[in-house]
């Protein structure tokens, strides 16, 4: 046979043969499996390019509404370093596995994957030789969330434990000095509530300020207000924070408002402004003194109506997708209830979560998470 046949035959007998095994990859069951991988084994020389081409392929099935961008690449650096920002949150756990299998078929060519978390932003590496030959950092979007706050627990046992029916996170603001307050707080915390004091404060109308044992006033100095705080947290020693009954005077006296809140931050409390007057100074006071604090959003039972309640939670969701997040507060009532089972039963948005007050991302954190 002639030395030109000889060479016809072997350039038929290798695309023949790389053929062979690209059908083959390409038949596999494995999902990842494809022409990149599949020419990655038949062509080591450009294995690399290959390697690079499916890692990106998959992210763009994977993320095909994002956009990867590329901050560095082997020509410009020693490696690949890719990022991308605003990735819904609800999809985290799907990337998360999608990445851990790539990352085991990259296995069998010698590489190394791992996952950290680094300030609200998951990290994925790719080493080869202990040196990472692929990065790719993730900025998750956080979840809209919605803190729902059910005031008045202590009066009664039965009506509040109605609440403890409810699955979802909701916290539960409890009166320091009623008869049932301390064994509510209890089963609540048991029960894994996020639990507040709910401290009665100084109404402008002095006929509701009668009848309260335990009333933060206009005037109190900084002692009386260390006793109250101390009484109430005997009472409920696994209190989270504390929010404000009533108060639209209280709430409007600087001075008093300064030293709630240092007695607060020194006890480790947040502080929830309820707003009973919108001439509340109790949230800026909190704020200036370096306190975790929030503000109401919306008062969800005015009107004790189920479908008049259910309007409500879905305006307070429509809020947080609005600013990120948003607070509502009800009471506890046997429509409040019932209003709440309903609308959870048909609540269905995987880009709103319910969370206790103190887990509340706040809108400066929100906007540093999506800040490399």
């Amino acid at each position: 046979m002639s030395p030109s046949k000889t060479v016809f035959w072997v350039l038929i007998t290798s695309i023949l043969l790389c053929s062979a095994v690209l059908i083959y990859e390409l038949q596999q069951d494995g999902v990842l499996n494809n022409k990149y991988i599949a020419l990655a084994k038949v062509i080591p020389s450009q294995q690399d390019r290959w390697l690079s081409l499916f890692l990106f392929h998959e992210m763009n099935n994977l993320f095909p509404d994002l956009a990867v961008q590329i901050i560095e690449n082997p020509e410009t650096g020693k490696s690949w370093k890719v990022m991308m920002k605003d990735v819904p949150e609800y999809h985290r756990e799907e990337i998360s596995n999608r990445l851990q299998a790539i990352f085991n078929v990259l296995f069998g060519f010698g590489f190394y994957g791992e996952k950290r978390t680094l300030n609200e932003k998951d990290v994925y590496f790719l080493f080869r030789d202990l040196m990472p030959w692929f990065t790719l950092e993730v900025y998750f979007q956080p979840l809209y969330q919605v803190a729902i706050v059910i005031d008045d627990l202590g009066y009664n046992r039965t009506n509040a434990e109605l609440f403890l029916k409810l699955p979802q996170k909701i916290t539960y603001a409890v009166f320091p000095h009623l008869p049932f307050s301390r064994s509510l707080g209890e089963k609540f915390s048991e029960y894994g509530k996020e639990i507040l004091i709910h401290l009665p404060m100084e109404a402008l109308d002095n006929e509701q300020n009668n009848n309260e044992p335990l009333i933060l006033k206009t005037g109190d100095d900084e002692a009386r207000v260390n006793d109250i705080i101390k009484k109430a947290i005997v009472n409920l020693p696994t209190a989270r924070g504390l929010n404000n009954h009533k108060g639209s005077k209280a709430t409007q006296d600087p001075k008093l408002m300064r030293r709630l809140m240092l007695v607060l931050k020194n006890s480790n409390l947040l502080f929830l402004d309820s707003v009973t007057s919108d001439q509340s100074k109790a949230f800026d006071i909190a704020q200036e003194v370096g306190l975790l604090s929030f503000r109401r959003d919306i008062f969800i039972d005015g009107n004790t109506s189920v479908e008049y309640i259910q309007q409500k939670l879905w305006d307070a969701v429509s809020i947080a997708k609005k600013r990120g997040y948003s607070i509502a507060i009800g009471h506890v009532k046997s429509e409040t209830y019932q209003a709440l089972e309903s609308f959870f039963h048909s609540f269905n948005d995987p880009e709103v979560e319910f969370v206790f007050l103190s887990e509340l991302v706040q809108p400066s954190k929100r906007k540093s998470q999506n800040t490399p």
